[in-house]
C-alpha cells in the first residue's frame, strides 16, 4: 500500500530558503525510494500557518486518510 507525503511552509521566506517545498518533496521522495514505499499522493500547503489545523490540504489529507479502506499506510512529513 502507498504512503502520502505532506509538505508545507508557513511563509514565503521559508519557501525561498532551504525549507522550500520542492526540497522537502525531494527528500521525502528519496526516503520513500530508499525504503521501498510507493507514493500514493502528495499534499502541498504553501504559506499556511501551523497554529491550527484549518489548512485546506491538511484537511483533505486527513479526510482521505480516514476513508475505508484507507488509501495510505502512513503520512510522511518532512
Amino acid at each position: 500500500m502507498a504512503v502520502a507525503l505532506y509538505a508545507r511552509v508557513s511563509t514565503t521566506k521559508q519557501a525561498d530558503k532551504d525549507l522550500s517545498i520542492p526540497d522537502q518533496l525531494r527528500q521525502m521522495r528519496d526516503w520513500c525510494q530508499r525504503n521501498g514505499q510507493p507514493i500514493g499522493k502528495e499534499y502541498i500547503e504553501a504559506g499556511a500557518s501551523a497554529t491550527d489545523d484549518r489548512r485546506p490540504e491538511f484537511q483533505q489529507m486527513i479526510a482521505d486518510a480516514t476513508l475505508k479502506p484507507s488509501p495510505y499506510t502512513a503520512i510522511i512529513v518532512h
